[in-house]
């Protein structure tokens, strides 16, 4: 009898772990949820607002860029952070720059990724010519001071006096190294490797002038 109880022992613990292994596949266990941000508040899980004086209100986060902070930060403006970890998948945003001179959305892992930069390189442009065209910039590895990645000009991508002081949807769909742009009317595919790269914040920054940002969504 205490044999066949000892047997009967030994049978599940061969079994218990096996089955545990089976119930979470790797595949899945580190699966991030969607990020939604309606800027309800100024308080949200993982969002960061920086180098300027961020309103949250009406749903929508907005600033006013400071020439001092602007300096202050080595030349960078105002920014908003969300960290997320993916390799494929959509990131959504409306945006409405007021005069400013780029808005720069970046995808950001093992340094830049891709990047989207939007410029005024008007002469006549209210804070100046954007010293930083209008393009893409794609890393297929890690971005340094000689790896300054890709550039790419689609046809007919708008730059920001076509979209001044209007809401526009900024979205990115990123399937493999192959990815889908959406800036307003605006579409575009592109193919790079940097696309199939590990992604694990997504930012949106500007400099001059005031930018509004509302209905962020990251999955």
């Amino acid at each position: 009898m205490i044999q066949s109880t000892l047997i009967h022992l030994l049978v599940l613990c061969c079994f218990v772990p096996i089955a545990t292994a089976e119930s979470t596949p790797t595949d899945t266990a580190d699966k991030t949820q969607a990020i939604v941000d309606d800027f309800a508040s100024s308080e949200h899980p993982v969002r960061t607002a920086r180098r300027g004086e961020w309103l949250f209100e009406n749903h929508e986060a907005t600033c006013v860029a400071d020439l001092k902070l602007f300096k202050q930060f080595n030349n960078h403006g105002p920014i908003l952070t969300w960290p997320y970890r993916f390799s494929e998948g959509t990131v959504e945003m409306e945006i409405k720059p007021v005069d400013c001179q780029r808005v720069v959305f970046t995808l950001n892992g093992d340094g830049h990724v891709f990047r989207v930069t939007l410029a005024d390189e008007r002469e006549e442009a209210p804070a100046g010519k954007s010293r930083v065209p209008n393009r893409l910039i794609a890393w297929a590895t890690k971005s340094s001071k000689q790896n300054k990645g890709d550039t790419i000009v689609p046809d007919g991508m708008p730059n920001l006096p076509a979209v001044n002081n209007q809401w526009v949807k900024l979205k990115l769909d990123v399937d493999g190294d192959i990815a889908k742009l959406r800036i307003g009317d605006f579409e575009s595919e592109i193919k790079h490797p940097a696309l199939a790269r590990e992604k694990t914040n997504v930012t949106i920054t500007f400099a001059f002038g005031k930018m509004s940002v509302r209905n962020v969504r990251i999955q």
